[in-house]
């Protein structure tokens, strides 16, 4: 497990799996980034966040939160959009679209109930998202809950594509590094 993480884009997957990584206390330092504000078209919230919290850095919040369950995890936010490689950070990727390139060791997308890890250090900059379904809570929990276990068990070291069908609890390796 890598001790100091930065994670670029704060949405549902970037501060939820921000949120359970300090919930359970697994790193010790934790960098932000994110330009977006919460923005609920409607009064409905949108996991993590709530109502309350619209117009609100999203990246101020998820350190709040981070910082209520792990009072110890030292968590720096960066209110800026990154396009660029970021060096010297173990960075995942969580931004809606992966283009350009920044050179993440695992970029994360989540899809109603598909859930794509890419570790490959060589990746065609997909972007995954298309929003096809509407979030899930029990979805990006579950989601959650695999990447913790992927990074816990460093399989971002086998340099491969894999997708989790998350409805029926399959996994699958899509393409692999040589």
């Amino acid at each position: 497990m890598i001790n100091c993480l930065g994670i670029v884009g704060c949405g549902t997957v970037g501060s939820s799996l921000a949120i359970g990584l300090s919930q359970q206390k697994l790193i010790s330092e934790l960098s932000l980034y994110d330009f977006d504000n919460v923005s609920l078209e409607t009064t409905k919230s949108c996991y993590p966040f709530s109502v309350e919290e619209n117009g609100l850095l999203k990246i101020q919040i998820t350190k709040f939160i981070c910082q209520k369950y792990n009072s110890d995890l030292k968590v720096i936010a960066y209110p800026k959009k990154i396009d660029k490689h970021i060096s010297s950070l173990n960075i995942i990727d969580c931004r809606d679209y992966k283009s350009p390139n920044i050179f993440a060791f695992l970029k994360i997308s989540l899809d109603g109930e598909l859930l794509y890890l890419d570790s490959r250090t060589i990746s065609d900059s997909t972007n995954y998202h298309h929003y096809i379904t509407i979030r899930n809570e029990n979805y990006i929990k579950k989601a959650i809950d695999i990447i913790i276990d992927y990074l816990k068990n460093d399989n971002f070291i086998f340099k491969d594509y894999r997708l989790y069908n998350l409805e029926n609890s399959s996994e699958h390796i899509l393409k692999g590094e040589e």
